[in-house]
């Protein structure tokens, strides 16, 4: 069986990343229903607006405080200590927008845990 992930290619080391980032890696992965993900105004390949990467990162941090056992498969991928798990999703991000220059707003469905 082949496993084939989504991966910001090599060029992530020019935007500070230390090595190629697997944009299927579980520090990205978050919950949408079908129209968010692939509907008509679905995020598709577009790059999420920054509230939703502070979403992502506060989300992040809960799961490592809290001892869940994601924690350590979320330092790893990201960081050691909360500077550089930041500083990864800044530069995941930058480099994304870039590249796919539009970035994509959900409509807002209920409450936001994180």
């Amino acid at each position: 069986m082949t496993t084939s992930f989504h991966t910001l290619k090599p060029q992530v080391a020019t935007a500070g990343c230390c090595r190629p980032v697997n944009v299927d890696g579980v520090w990205n992965l978050v919950l949408a229903c079908s129209d968010c993900n692939r509907g008509i105004d679905g995020k598709s390949a577009q790059v999420p607006n920054i509230e939703l990467l502070t979403r992502l990162h506060i989300r992040n941090e809960y799961l490592i405080g809290s001892h869940h056992p994601l924690r350590e498969t979320l330092i790893n991928q990201t960081g050691k200590n909360e500077k550089m798990r930041q500083q990864f999703l800044q530069k995941s991000f930058n480099f994304s927008k870039e590249r796919l220059i539009h970035v994509w707003q959900p409509k807002q469905q209920g409450c936001s845990l994180f």
